[in-house]
């Protein structure tokens, strides 16, 4: 079966006609809905090819009949760089992460990006590809999709957010600068349109610090559901490479968001605390 989908978004690809897209886009589709099936609980690295590009993502289901609440994880540029396999040798655990949202009742998915280490609107163009064709997947609920990234995986959400209408909740984690591309997302948070859970900790680098502060006051001025946390724990930047203390915050948001009926500001939440 992987083979003969695989042989016919070929087919579709050296064919550019919308009819052959929408192949394309179902072609998808049928694949993530055959690893879905079998995945329970257990975190699967699929591949799929989509518009002549080869990406992977790694896949995780809860348990029980969907369609579930769903959360796309933007993972951070140490991927980019060295890849997945690399990072997670190194201790990141994008495995881990994706379990425990799956042990949580979430299904998610988490692309690997593939527009290399500088490409940001490259990277932001893959997350917005990614969420469209999420919504189309029979065991994902449309009405209840989060996005969630750390360090230029936050950055990434933070851009989207601004940009999009049709999502429930934000979860931002010590996001990085990206040089103007940061300052530049924050300056549009009037568009928000889903509560924010912006996390970082007191000892990560002081431009993370420093943008973390501007996000804060930006998302206070406008008057935008949000939780903001910065805890002095330990752990820096690294603290979230894997599933530590902050997770009681990130599950607690995710089930306050995504258990309404439809996206948007129906169950706002606004709090501001050091922890």
């Amino acid at each position: 079966m992987a083979k003969h989908i695989k042989e016919t978004d070929e087919d579709i690809i050296n064919n550019h006609s919308p009819d052959h897209q929408i192949g394309l886009h179902f072609a998808f589709i049928v694949l993530l809905v055959i690893v879905l099936q079998g995945c329970a609980g257990n975190s699967h690295l699929v591949s799929y090819e989509v518009s002549g590009t080869q990406t992977q993502a790694l896949l995780c289901k809860p348990e029980g009949a969907g369609p579930f609440p769903t959360v796309v994880y933007n993972h951070g540029r140490i991927v980019d760089e060295i890849g997945y396999t690399e990072a997670s040798f190194r201790g990141y655990d994008i495995k881990g992460i994706c379990e425990a949202l799956a042990a949580d009742g979430f299904l998610v998915f988490a692309p690997i990006r593939q527009s290399g280490p500088g490409n940001i609107f490259g990277h932001k163009e893959e997350v917005n590809r990614t969420i469209d064709y999420m919504k189309n997947l029979p065991e994902v609920d449309p009405a209840r999709i989060a996005l969630m990234g750390f360090s230029r995986g936050g950055l990434l959400t933070l851009m989207v957010a601004v940009e999009r209408t049709d999502l429930s909740a934000y979860l931002i984690l010590a996001p990085a600068p990206g040089r103007w591309h940061f300052a530049d997302a924050a300056q549009h948070i009037s568009s928000l349109s889903a509560p924010v859970l912006l996390l970082v900790e007191a000892s990560d680098d002081n431009k993370i610090l420093e943008d973390f502060e501007m996000l804060s006051q930006a998302l206070k001025e406008k008057a935008k559901p949000s939780q903001i946390i910065m805890y002095d724990r330990g752990g820096g930047h690294r603290l979230f490479w894997d599933v530590g203390y902050y997770w009681d915050d990130v599950r607690r948001f995710l089930q306050d968001n995504l258990a309404l009926p439809s996206p948007g500001l129906k169950k706002p939440i606004a709090s501001s605390k050091q922890r």
